[in-house]
Parts: C-alpha cells; structure tokens; sequence
C-alpha cells in the first residue's frame, strides 16, 4: 500500500492569515461535528409550511442561509437547502441569541443576515474552485487563507497558509484495487500518535477527523472503482482553531470526489437580492462587524434649493419617523444634465441624514444629532463639501447599527455613524471626567471631539473611494493620516492651533484607552487592518508633533512620543502633507484652486502649559496647548 502520511509536520506557530475572518462573530459554545458525509446523511426534507420567506428562497440562498448558520457556529450539517431537525433548532438558537421568537424558521431579516455572513467571508477569504483537472475531483477552498500551493507525491496539491499552521492536501490514487478504501482508512485511524475524535466508515467511502500531535485533522476519502480521491485538512490546534473547524465543515459541504455537484443551476440570489433593496431603501438594515460594508443604505436624493429658514442647513425632512434629512444652506442640486459640477463651479453637495432608532434607549443620541445638526457643524466636512468632482453625492447617515461602529459603505456612498458610537464614546468620557471641576462639559467636549476625527477617517475612506485615489500602504494607517492632516489645516479660523491640538488630544485618549483596555495582543489584533490602538496612539502624536514643533514640543518634553521616533516625524508629517495635497489637487472642482500657505493668518504660538484647574488631568484652560500638561 502507498505511503499515507498526510500530516503537515510544523512548529506551532501564530497564522496571521485568520484576520480575513474577524467579520464572523463565531459562537464559543458551539462545537461543530464532522459527520458531513453525503446527501443520504442530510437532515429530513423540511415540511411545507416552512414558512413564507423560506418557499419563497431558492436551493441557492437557502445553502446560503445554512452556510451562514454554519460559520456562526450554530449548525454543523449538510448544507443542501433542507431544514431538517437539527438545522431548525441551529435557526431556532440563532433567533434566541438576536432576541427574536424561536420559531425555528427563517424570517427575512435571519435569512438576509445568515446570507450575508456567508457572502462577506467568501468575499473574504477569497472562497473558490480548485482546478479539477489534476484530481477530477470537485472541492472548493478559501483562496484568501491558502495562498501557498504547489504539487505533492499523493497525485494532488498541497495548499497551505504562508507559515504552514493550516494545509489542505488532495490526494488522487489510480489503480486502486478492491478494498484499498479500507486500507487506507486503517492507515489513517491506526496512524502513531494520532488520536480520533470522529470517524464514519461506509463501504466505499469515510471520514475521519482528530488530533496528531498538536494539530487537529479532518479527512475524507471515497473510492469508485480504480480510483481513492479524497483530501486531508490539518491545522493548528491553538485557540483559533475553532474557526478552521467551521471551515472544515464548508470544506467538506463543497467536496464532490468525482465530480458531482447537485447544482440546481447556476448560482443566483433574488429573493435576498430583494430583501437587501428593500432594508437599503428603508434606511435600516444589519450593520457589519467592522470590516466596512453594511445591508443598508441611504441612497436619499440631493434635495432642492429650497431652504427652510436656517441659517446653516437646508431641511428635507423634519422630525417624525422618518427622520431628518439636510444639506448646507445654499446648496445647489445636481444638474440635470448629469454633469457632475454645479452652476456655482462646485462639486456635487453632501447630504446628511439622521435615522430614528429603534431601541429607545438611544433616542437621545439620535436627538443630540439632530438638534446640533452633528455633520454641519464639523468644520472640516463643511470645507470638503463641494470641493472636490465626484462621481455621485457623498451621504453622511447617523442609525442605529446594533453594534459600536462607525463606517464607509461603498455600495451607498454614504459614511455611517452608530448610534451605539456615540453611547460607546459618552461612558468612556464620563469614566475618564471623573473629578473633573466640570464633569459634564468634559465628557460632552471628548464626544465630540472623538466624532470629529472619527468621522474625518471614515470621510477618508470614501474620498479615497470616489477620487479613486490610490492608497499606498494599508489604507486605515492612510485615513488615519488624512484626519490629522485635514484638522492640521485649520480650516475654521475662529479655532486656534489649541484647539486643534486639543481635539487631537483627546482623539489620542481614546486610542490610548483602547489599548490599554484591550487584552494582551493576539494572532487577530497583529494581522487586522487596522494598526494596533496603541500604534495609532503614537502615529497620530507623530503628525500633531511633525506638522508643528515648536507649538507642541511638550509631546516630547514630556515622554508622550519618543525622542527617537520624534526626530523623525517633521519629515514624515511633511511629506505625508504633502503626499495628500498633491493626490487631490486633480479632483478639486473648477470654483477652487489650491492655495499656498505663505504664514498669512497664522495663529500665534500658544502659551506655554499649565497644570489644569481641577482633579482632573485631562482638563483643560481653553488658552494653553493642551499637550503641554
């Protein structure tokens, strides 16, 4: 008999390559099996009165909705359309656990988040087709995560992650005789320090899953007539390998040895499709996780140049249910010719949009935002409306999201701020004012001040969207730049450099507490997009110190940035100005021209730091560079 060893033999190691599935919120308590076999081991047929939404779901979105239950943890099936037993109870615990009624059927919202969760990690992690013709066998993998392949002795491919900590090998024996199935499936259960947690054995076909050593395994094998195809996943077993268990169960749900797929055609979606337009056109729908894409949007149209009386704004919609709708007073519509340039040579206005929650808890951060008019009234998104020519008008929307998120929707074309933000942002300055002289102005200053750059890095990213600017290096570090740059400019002459020092301070605060908040470091924290919090901390100190000295040289003075990382950052602050002006000096519309900074209009230097009125530290004079305590 041929060699067997399968095993991928290396030192345990962290994989970084698991940051592509940070958008899933895997389930702890679930423990999926490996008991996927063939289409005889799935769950019963559902009955007929499944429900409306669920007879109204093609075999296509109903594995989605399965594949969804699957990467959340609740569900460890066949996913081939059928609800039988054990997947009712998997969407009857997923209600429980979103407070809905566990009926066990899928409503529209289950099935457009479910569908969802399974679109945004294939997108992810890159889900494709093997090549078949050196195997014959059908099987799909993640791309994204497996991105080391080359061939092996076993007739198929080895694929791997770039440290090897998760591999896939495909095997493909010709020439087998009768009965080698079932030497090859005692090879794998009788295989020296191995241990099996799992194994179905059937005449001509098996699975096996357990551990070797300190990796955790899933095999499968099948064999008809002269031929055993079949494939080997090994992994890590660390603390993430609860993930690449649920990916072992989509592995497997997608494996055809010899080439079948049951395929009710080709792939399609609309019944879900539907749903999405319907969640996008009503403003609500499901946020992301943080990763940027969300199922709603608010694709609201540029409002006429009527205005309401205000000073500031021109009013939509006003009040009620259906919240508030405005842009800056005077703003013109789009031309009606599709030019994307106004009659007064500017480009296309900002719409700002503020959504009623749901929860009734945040219906007072929903009112804070109408009634200061939050996107209005930040200086920086004022100059930025109508400066540049972009394709489409850019929304600006305040919802709830049902988690603590600010993001940019490219779908929309719209920057959303959670309600659960702004709640998230108001505990952490009341924590932070306490034994302040004057708790409540403190913690109402941190909130705004920290929305303002927020909203600054999320204008970032849809500038770098609709100006198709490119963004060398990982975009998050470059929006992070961006919204330094962009408050550095001092685009509101009534502020002076302490005031943006101190809206900057206070940015750097909360980066600080999230990094001192957070838990040690991890595989997920190292390999996300974002820089670590503390790495921000440091970065944004950078600029503030880079981009003015001699204003802010207490930075240095006292030991909040480095001496060694200070003496570099003039330079870097410099020409990452500079880098930022020149990539959008071609997209400014034909009412604007660049202006050179000659010192005209400077504010003086600030006085030099004194220690705040109160108890508490981060109190502030107004007057003095707040850096400078």
């Amino acid at each position: 008999m041929m060699n067997f060893a399968l095993r991928l033999c290396c030192s345990r190691k962290i994989f970084f390559a698991l940051a592509l599935l940070l958008a899933v919120p895997l389930s702890a308590s679930i423990q999926p099996a490996f008991a996927q076999s063939s289409n005889q081991d799935a769950a019963q047929p559902e009955s007929e009165s499944a429900g409306s939404i669920e007879d109204a779901l093609n075999i296509w979105e109903r594995r989605l909705t399965q594949e969804g239950l699957i990467l959340l943890g609740y569900y460890n099936g066949f996913a081939d359309g059928s609800f039988g037993p054990s997947g009712r109870n998997a969407i009857a615990s997923y209600q429980r656990d979103h407070n809905r009624p566990a009926t066990g059927k899928l409503s529209a919202q289950d099935a457009l988040e479910l569908g969802g969760t399974a679109l945004d990690l294939r997108k992810q992690l890159q889900w494709r087709a093997l090549d078949s013709s050196l195997t014959g066998m059908t099987i799909s993998y993640p791309a994204g995560l497996l991105t080391k392949r080359q061939g092996n002795t076993l007739g198929g491919e080895t694929l791997q992650t770039e440290d090897g900590a998760v591999g896939l090998k495909t095997a493909r024996f010709a020439n087998s005789g009768p009965g080698d199935i079932d030497a090859v499936y005692q090879n794998l259960v009788s295989e020296q320090g191995s241990t099996i947690t799992y194994q179905l054995k059937r005449r001509n076909w098996f699975i096996v899953s357990g551990t070797a050593g300190d990796r955790k395994f899933y095999s499968r094998f099948e064999q008809r007539g002269s031929e055993i195809r079949g494939y080997d996943l090994s992994w890590n077993a660390d603390k993430n390998s609860k993930i690449i268990e649920n990916i072992s169960v989509l592995i497997s749900n997608g494996f055809y040895p010899f080439g079948e797929n049951p395929a009710d055609g080709d792939p399609s979606y609309p019944t879900l499709t539907k749903l999405a337009d319907l969640a996008s056109a009503s403003g609500r729908g499901s946020a992301s996780n943080g990763n940027g894409s969300a199922d709603s949007s608010t694709d609201g149209q540029t409002q006429s140049e009527q205005s309401n009386g205000s000073a500031d704004s021109q009013t939509a919609q006003a009040g009620g249910d259906d919240g508030l709708t405005e842009q800056k007073d005077g703003a013109l519509p789009p031309p009606s010719d599709g030019s994307l340039v106004t009659s007064d040579g500017k480009g296309l206005r900002f719409v700002y949009h503020y959504f009623p929650p749901e929860d009734s808890k945040l219906n007072y951060a929903y009112k804070w935002a109408v009634d200061t008019h939050l996107f209005l009234n930040i200086p920086e998104i004022d100059g930025l409306d109508g400066l540049f020519v972009t394709p489409r008008p850019l929304h600006y929307v305040t919802r709830q999201c049902d988690t603590v998120n600010a993001f940019y929707n490219k779908k929309n074309g719209a920057v959303f701020l959670c309600y659960e933000m702004i709640d998230s942002l108001l505990q952490m300055g009341k924590a932070l004012s306490k034994g302040a002289s004057d708790p409540e102005a403190l913690t109402i200053e941190f909130v705004k001040d920290n929305l303002r750059f927020i909203l600054l890095h999320e204008s970032g990213h849809a500038l770098i969207d609709l100006l198709d600017i490119p963004a060398v290096g990982r975009e998050e570090d470059s929006v992070d730049q961006l919204a330094a740059v962009l408050l550095l400019s001092h685009v509101d002459d009534n502020e002076t450099k302490n005031d943006i020092a101190r809206v900057l301070q206070l940015a750097s605060v909360w980066f600080k507490v999230n990094s001192q908040s957070s838990s040690t470091p991890d595989t997920a924290s190292f390999a996300d997009e974002h820089s670590l919090d503390a790495q921000r901390y440091f970065n944004l100190l950078c600029m503030v110190y880079g981009l003015d000295p001699t204003s802010n040289s207490a930075i240095v003075d006292n030991g909040m940035l480095p001496k060694e990382r200070a003496a570099r950052c003039p330079d870097e602050a410099s020409k990452i100005n500079r880098s930022w002006a020149r990539l959008m000096l071609p997209h400014f519309s034909p009412r604007f021209q660049p202006k050179s900074d000659d010192g005209s209009g400077s504010q003086q230097n600030a006085a030099t730091s004194q220690q705040p009125t109160g108890g508490n530290p981060l109190e502030w004079d107004g007057k003095a560079n707040p850096f400078g305590k």
